[in-house]
């Protein structure tokens, strides 16, 4: 079995934090302006929120805990969704390594 790189998965990671925070921060903007946009970041941000949104909907961006606890609950649904996109890029990886051998 092939080791797992944690670099890559790093990559992943915080690319995935860097987008979050921003689509979040342009949502609580929007929210404060009464905005018609949040009609747009928020299915985004119900999307970001899986997987942990499934233990309760609040999770991990407004629930009302400390911002050390929503802190911990998205780098946990971050970890969740890092280590997702990261096997799905490792399985292309392999399948286009397959066809390459096929042709």
């Amino acid at each position: 079995m092939k080791k797992l790189k944690l670099r890559p998965f790093l990559i992943v990671f915080f690319a995935l934090m860097v987008i979050q925070f921003v689509i979040v921060f342009i949502d609580v903007q929007f929210t404060k302006s009464k905005s018609d946009l949040t009609s747009i970041t928020n299915p985004i941000i119900a999307i970001f929120s899986l997987p942990i949104s499934g233990i309760h909907r609040s999770l991990p961006f407004y629930v009302h805990e400390s911002l050390y606890i929503r802190a911990v609950y998205w780098v946990v649904n971050l970890f969740i969704q890092s280590a997702v996109v990261y096997l799905v890029i490792l399985g292309l990886q392999r399948v286009r390594r397959k066809l390459k051998k096929l042709k």
